[in-house]
């Protein structure tokens, strides 16, 4: 599809509560969500844990470092392996194995025997799972709803993905308080099992390429010359890149400001982290009602710009109910961003080239591990404020840079 051809369902609108009607779709998505709410829940309390045991921001941006660092490495070889395997099986298989690794985990917390050495090999398995499940299951749902659908059904995962951004915090700040690190890797094991068994049922008409399926390094090198003929999937990429370098690297600095900056406890802690995530629900699901595919480009483009400006300031803020303000507006942007990241993508390649697009997104999003390093040894050596307001700047730059290479993707996409 060119640059200048309109959007998959430019003319068609579809409710997300309709889509949730068809069982295969709302099963993918359950399991998506808890995925998601474990995701997210994990990360709130292994940084309290590790900042408890080391008291070093540098080893809190290390385990997000370790977590996301996967993306990087196997992003692109997960959307070529998508093309050559069965999907669904790959997933379940995937969260079964997620399942006893977190299984064992809490064990091994629960008798004190657990290492962070052992807690670094967790959190790259969690990271190499949200590697594979990022291309293949947004692709999965998107082909069960029908591309016309595009719009509604990434608003709803979005929301989704940020309701589980909003909740997870919560409840792994309120569990750790409980239960300590044990109590929430066995919620682990609990939440991806049913996610695994809630895939079983699918069925899953997969979209192949014509023709005879190229090998796996073929799969690669054709999605990167498909990529490189397409304004909008590499404008989409770079800006993806941008946010993923400087401006999601500041979450793993939020239990640091939390405690040395608001004097906050790990619950209150989960609350702010949350906070984000819940404007980030509501601005998705107004996309998700109501956005117009001819708007998808405005939309990724000024989301961007709003997160960016909201970390910045967040920087600023000596005040609990101040910063709490602005992670929820920079979730509104968080939202624009999300949303229509994977609906741009998938519009602008054919069906055969869809998981190898979508896993060189995946690989695009796996440069936040360096953001990671930058933003936690800025702040060791400078604090954390000054350590976001160094990247979340360079951020901004960015966005100027990508205004004058692609001006089209603030301007309105015709019908």
């Amino acid at each position: 599809m060119s640059d200048t051809q309109p959007l998959p369902g430019a003319k068609t609108r579809a409710a997300p509560l309709m889509l949730l009607a068809q069982r295969d779709f709302r099963l993918v998505w359950l399991a998506g969500a808890l995925g998601g709410f474990m995701r997210w829940m994990d990360v709130l309390a292994v940084s309290v844990y590790v900042l408890q045991i080391t008291g070093s921001a540098f080893f809190v941006g290390l385990t997000l470092f370790v977590r996301i660092i996967p993306m990087f490495l196997f992003g692109a070889a997960a959307g070529a392996l998508a093309e050559m395997v069965d999907r669904k099986k790959l997933l379940v298989f995937s969260m079964f194995f997620l399942a006893g690794v977190y299984g064992s985990l809490a064990w091994l917390a629960w008798t004190g025997e657990l290492q962070v050495w052992q807690l670094g090999i967790v959190v790259f398995f969690s990271g190499t799972f949200w590697t594979l499940e990022l291309p293949i299951r947004r692709t999965m749902i998107a082909e069960i709803a029908g591309i016309e659908n595009l719009g509604a059904t990434m608003g709803l995962e979005s929301s989704t993905t940020n309701l589980t951004r909003m909740l997870g915090p919560f409840a792994g700040g309120f569990l750790f308080e409980l239960a300590g690190l044990p109590g929430t890797l066995f919620v682990g094991l609990v939440l991806y099992l049913i996610a695994a068994f809630a895939m079983m049922p699918v069925v899953y008409a997969r979209a192949r390429p014509k023709g005879e399926r190229p090998a796996f390094f073929a799969n690669i090198l054709e999605g990167l010359e498909y990529a490189r003929t397409s304004r909008s999937i590499k404008a989409t990429l770079a800006i993806t890149i941008v946010l993923n370098l400087f401006g999601f690297s500041f979450v793993s600095m939020v239990p640091v400001i939390a405690k040395n900056v608001l004097g906050l406890s790990p619950f209150p802690t989960g609350i702010l982290m949350a906070a984000e995530g819940f404007g980030a629900f509501i601005g998705a699901l107004l996309i998700a009602f109501y956005a117009k595919p001819s708007r998808f480009r405005q939309i990724y483009f000024s989301g961007t710009c709003i997160y960016l400006g909201c970390i910045f300031l967040f920087a600023l803020s000596p005040v609990f109910g101040f910063s709490i303000t602005l992670l929820w507006i920079g979730g509104f942007g968080v939202a624009g961003f999300a949303s229509m990241q994977s609906a741009l993508m998938i519009a602008s390649a054919p069906p055969e080239m869809r998981n190898r697009i979508m896993g060189l997104l995946t690989m695009c999003i796996g440069v936040g591990p360096l953001g990671i390093l930058i933003v936690g040894t800025l702040s060791e050596i400078l604090g954390a404020p000054t350590g976001i307001l160094i990247t979340s700047s360079t951020g901004i730059v960015g966005m100027i840079c990508a205004t004058i290479l692609w001006p089209e993707m603030r301007k309105r996409h015709n019908d």
